[in-house]
């Protein structure tokens, strides 16, 4: 019987997604994922690396390092609206 879910992160492999999740063996998800923490980088100056999943190879989050230096640094949004 086929496994339905990653024992690690509890990634479902059954879910019919259309879309699935990012994952490090696809050359290109893993372009998108570093893109997007180039981008989250240059906007908000923290750290950005995204985690895989050690087991199933999906992405499980992307992990942000916020330093006392870059939280000073990220730009003051109008939270007005």
């Amino acid at each position: 019987m086929k496994k339905k879910s990653c024992n690690t992160c509890d990634w479902r492999f059954d879910n019919g997604r259309e879309f699935p999740i990012f994952h490090k063996d696809n050359e290109e998800d893993v372009r998108l994922a570093k893109e997007y923490c180039k981008e989250h980088t240059f906007v908000y100056s923290h750290e950005c690396e995204p985690q895989w999943c050690e087991e199933c190879g999906y992405l499980t989050i992307y992990q942000a390092i916020v330093t006392e230096a870059s939280r000073k640094s990220t730009p003051k949004f109008d939270k007005r609206k």
